[in-house]
């Protein structure tokens, strides 16, 4: 059994104030910090404009859009992160860290971390003409930011940071305070969410794209047919990508449709350009894409969240594996065969971070500008350098021409080196399957060989089988069904008032979630990857004509 997920087609003090516990102190007016004021009722905001209900936050300004993204993510309409400082002097707070939601909660209700309480930031709270101080206004804000003051000019608890925001920018963070809680992000009624996925319904990969988008569909049929989730029903819209392997036309084409995510979509990165930019400045999650393979690592952040490991990884667990078997003598090298690109790169740097972990000699690169293998000249220089083993990468039928070069090479008398390669190369004409029979190639796979991928596909078949859904480009389907899985479980964890960044919050806590075929996934605040590991195979020289592969090893997993 095989499973390459992606077709080559495709409390510390600093922690617990980090994310601007600090506006809560200052925009709350108290006295003591310990204490939250008593909830008050709804009343008009100062000054001209009213307090903004939930139909006028139902479709956010520009300026409450660029404040929404200094409220959750500390970052300016540039790009640049917030900065601010604790008290007079103290230490510096720059990005994520001055992030006003991480104390005050994605939707404003306020939280109590390390003993401090941080108040609501609801309307309702900072304008109210019951405030003991007054309602704020945008003067008084600017103070109480930039200065750490009350409106009656009460100095702030040293927690509260004092913040570098110019009069624009503190203007479109007063802005999304008028609605932080109410505000409603493209896609979300009460009654319905929809979800976007870009896929080849054209051209020659049109059978599989048709595959994945059979099991989107029918997966958010049956989250339907059980009262959907929080009572909205999943509308699924496809845009159809051709024959492109990226996927940025149709996912732009999507986000004018004013889909609120997207889930098992095609997307490579690599040639997003406004889509990547869109996908990033909206806060759009991406949730495990489709068709490009394995990432070239782990971004760290971001809204684009893969399923399976990334490139680096596959290079760590086979590092991973051979340090657990002996060396030949005179063979300590690692030699890795890899496209001069980012994939490849990561690649290297896998392998490379895994072999100085374990102590063994640092790999040895031989790049090649993409689709412009020489396998003869990779065969020669391993033929001199006579490795322990070889990693090799690449996104075509690099693994076949390396498996032909290497057995005519005339090198030195010797073993043969162990060769690691992404199970995504594996050669499908018989002559390079014999060859790869008779040689000592290991296929790293980013799926498990245990009982419970065995459990994960029975699930997926008894599911096709439920909605009439032929088995075809498994591969796809699998996918496909893994990400609406992990999409729908963090839907629930997001709560009713939903939200782009409340999802990826939600994504963040995502811990040893089993979504059926493959790994289980963990995400994290700095991690976009859901598995760390790979399992491998070879294959059966006792039936290399139809591409039988037996497993190896059970998961190998690595440290992030």
């Amino acid at each position: 059994m095989t499973k390459a997920r992606g077709a080559r087609a495709h409390g510390a003090l600093a922690a617990g104030l980090g994310s601007a516990l600090v506006l809560a102190a200052a925009l709350r007016g108290a006295a003591s910090l310990g204490d939250a004021p008593a909830p008050v009722a709804p009343a008009a905001c100062a000054g001209a404009a009213p307090c903004a209900g939930p139909t006028a936050c139902a479709e956010l300004s520009p300026a409450a859009l660029r404040g929404r993204r200094i409220f959750h993510h500390g970052a300016l309409a540039s790009g640049e992160p917030v900065e601010g400082r604790l008290g007079e002097g103290g230490a510096a707070l720059r990005g994520k860290a001055a992030a006003c939601a991480g104390c005050h909660g994605r939707s404003g209700d306020g939280t109590a971390e390390g003993g401090v309480a941080a108040p609501p930031l609801t309307p309702e709270q900072l304008f109210s003409t019951d405030r003991p101080d007054g309602p704020y206004t945008a003067e008084t804000l600017a103070t109480a930011v930039r200065e750490g003051r009350t409106p009656a000019a009460r100095e702030l608890h040293p927690v509260m940071p004092r913040y570098r925001l110019d009069g624009a920018q503190l203007a479109d963070l007063v802005a999304y305070l008028r609605c932080v809680g109410r505000d409603g992000d493209p896609g979300v009624s009460p009654e319905a969410l929809r979800l976007g996925a870009a896929l080849p319904l054209s051209g020659r990969f049109a059978a599989a794209g048709a595959a994945a988008r059979d099991v989107l569909a029918a997966s958010f049929a049956e989250v339907n047919a059980q009262g959907g989730v929080f009572r909205r029903r999943l509308e699924l819209v496809v845009a159809d990508s051709g024959e492109s392997v990226d996927g940025a036309r149709a996912t732009s084409r999507l986000l004018d449709q004013r889909v609120f995510a997207l889930v098992g979509t095609v997307w490579s990165g690599d040639g997003g350009g406004d889509a990547a930019a869109r996908l990033a400045a909206d806060e759009v999650p991406l949730i495990g894409p489709l068709g490009s393979g394995p990432p070239a690592a782990d971004p760290g952040d971001g809204v684009v969240f893969h399923l399976q490991p990334g490139l680096d990884t596959l290079a760590r667990v086979a590092v991973a594996h051979l340090a657990g078997a002996p060396a030949p003598a005179g063979a300590e090298a690692l030699l890795v065969i890899h496209p001069a690109d980012p994939r490849g790169d990561g690649f290297l740097r896998g392998a490379r971070a895994e072999a100085l972990r374990r102590g063994l000699p640092a790999p040895v690169s031989f790049s090649f500008e993409p689709g412009r293998f020489d396998a003869a000249a990779a065969s020669a220089a391993a033929a001199r350098l006579r490795p322990r083993a070889v990693l090799l990468a690449g996104e075509g039928d690099e693994l076949s021409r390396w498996l032909a070069a290497s057995r005519s090479s005339a090198g030195p008398p010797g073993p043969r080196p162990a060769v690691y390669a992404p199970a995504s190369l594996m050669p499908q004409d018989p002559g390079s399957l014999r060859l790869a029979g008779a040689a000592r190639l290991l296929l790293l796979h980013p799926g498990p060989f245990d009982e419970a991928e065995r459990l994960g596909l029975l699930s997926l078949s008894s599911f096709l089988e439920r909605h009439r859904i032929p088995a075809r480009h498994t591969a796809f389907q699998a996918s496909a069904y893994a990400a609406a899985s992990v999409l729908v479980e963090a839907l629930k964890r997001a709560g009713a008032h939903l939200t782009r960044p409340g999802l990826i919050a939600a994504l963040e806590g995502l811990r040893a979630f089993d979504p059926g075929p493959g790994p289980a996934i963990t995400f994290g605040r700095n991690r976009r990857v859901g598995a760390y590991g790979a399992s491998l195979s070879r294959v059966d020289p006792s039936s290399a004509s139809v591409a039988h592969v037996a497993p190896v090893s059970a998961w190998v997993e690595v440290v992030p």
